[in-house]
């Protein structure tokens, strides 16, 4: 290890890399817009999708279980 230098070991050190090149990249985020474009208009996405969608995340999905867990046991 180089004097000075932190330890390796913690994961929040590391990054993901990506291999696609700018082209590929642009490519990608053109087509999941467009995808999301007809998903959401036309209300194809489940009501319990939490992870890939905007404004709802793993808060929300436990949240969701607390209030579901609450219900059941009243």
């Amino acid at each position: 290890m180089k004097p000075g230098k932190e330890e390796c070991n913690d994961v929040s050190k590391y990054r993901p890399i990506s291999l696609l090149n700018i082209g590929g990249k642009l490519l990608e985020r053109l087509m999941i817009d467009r995808i999301l474009f007809h998903i959401y208009p036309n209300d194809l996405f489940n009501h319990n999708q939490y992870g890939f969608t905007p404004q709802r995340g793993t808060v929300d999905a436990a949240m969701e279980v607390k209030n579901f867990i609450e219900e059941s046991l009243r």
